[in-house]
């Protein structure tokens, strides 16, 4: 399907932070190209949010210095391993968007989807609450805390075409269209349950061990997935790939939620647990090149983190591989947006662009 057609700018949403301060509808040029209209918007929130959006302080720094050491424990760090100062730095300069999908594109919305973009490192900041911006994210069924100013813009985006369209103020109403038909798509939104049940068509009626408390169903998942990373560091990829499954199977479909004051920590830890577990086994089908099975453990885990560059990459890889060169190559440019920094990305852009060019001259 072509996508509409689009103009020479289009329009989009500043939300500030501050009440008192009115809406802007701002524009930008319009790309033709498509790695440039993927990324144009964010390069140019990541300026503003630089310009705006304050830096991050010690308590800030801090919060990531946790973070990132919890990155390290899941990968096979020791605990307590100290962060490299250069790295935590390095970090806090950074500059992001966050994406927040709230009428997501897919086929029963004919592919025109409506987004949020926030300030990544909104808490560590310390930014203040965006009351506005967290009232349309309620009203779209999608209840956030968003910290700092948000931009709202639409684009149609079928997974092979993409195309910016305009997006007015007078469209954040809570009863325009595309909100009531965001409201209505996300209360009935697939959640992340039923997504990794996805990984087994016939859909099982219990996890794994139905009867494991969910604490035990946390650690057994989590040295599930250190066993894989084990056999796959190891290159038993056949290994690996079994033991990420198994884990999954542990929470596919949900098991009953955690009780107790513990609960909200328990049930981010499966998510993120998850999330690893779907991005590692792609990761295997990629060297097993089921191109197919890798594709579909990354929508699984698009679906849980569509913000992830990891998914967005492998995915491309995969479409790469399949010689699908059009929707390879806008996996990837959505993966390099995500992770500018990253050589990696850009140079299999590069390599996408030149099989491409190769298979057109034949």
């Amino acid at each position: 399907m072509p996508p509409p057609a689009g103009g020479p700018t289009f329009s989009y949403v500043l939300i500030p932070w501050d009440d008192s301060e009115p809406l802007q509808q701002l524009s930008l040029r319009n790309p033709t190209d498509l790695q440039e209209s993927l990324g144009c918007l964010t390069t140019e929130l990541q300026g503003h949010f630089r310009k705006y959006g304050g830096s991050v302080g010690d308590e800030g720094k801090e919060a990531l210095k946790k973070s990132l050491q919890e990155q390290m424990e899941k990968q096979g760090s020791s605990k307590g391993t100290e962060v490299d100062p250069k790295m935590l730095a390095q970090m806090a300069s950074s500059q992001t968007v966050d994406i927040v999908q709230l009428l997501p594109a897919t086929e029963a919305s004919k592919w025109y989807g409506v987004t949020m973009y926030v300030d990544d490192k909104g808490v560590a900041k310390g930014a203040p609450v965006n009351r506005r911006a967290s009232d349309i994210c309620a009203q779209c069924g999608m209840p956030t805390e968003v910290r700092g100013d948000a931009f709202v813009a639409r684009a149609w985006d079928d997974q092979d075409g993409f195309q910016r369209l305009d997006f007015s103020i007078s469209e954040l109403a809570s009863d325009a269209a595309w909100m009531v038909e965001a409201r209505s798509k996300n209360a009935n939104r697939m959640n992340l349950e039923q997504a990794a049940a996805k990984l087994n068509l016939s859909g099982p009626a219990k996890p794994a061990e139905p009867e494991l408390p969910y604490d035990e169903r946390l650690d057994k998942a989590s040295e599930l997935r250190a066993e894989g990373t084990t056999a796959f560091k190891a290159s038993d990829v056949g290994a690996a790939a079994t033991k990420y499954e198994a884990a999954l199977a542990l929470f596919t479909p949900s098991p009953p939620p955690p009780q107790g004051e513990d609960a909200a920590a328990m049930l981010k830890q499966a998510t993120e647990l998850r999330l690893a577990c779907l991005l590692n086994l792609a990761a295997c089908r990629l060297k097993q090149q089921r191109y197919y099975d890798v594709i579909s453990a990354c929508d699984l885990a698009i679906e849980i983190d569509d913000g992830s560059a990891k998914a967005w990459f492998r995915r491309g890889q995969a479409c790469m591989a399949l010689q699908q060169f059009g929707a390879a190559r806008k996996n990837l440019t959505r993966a390099a947006t995500l992770l500018p920094s990253s050589r990696e990305i850009r140079d299999e852009i590069e390599r996408c662009k030149q099989l491409a060019e190769e298979r057109a001259a034949l």
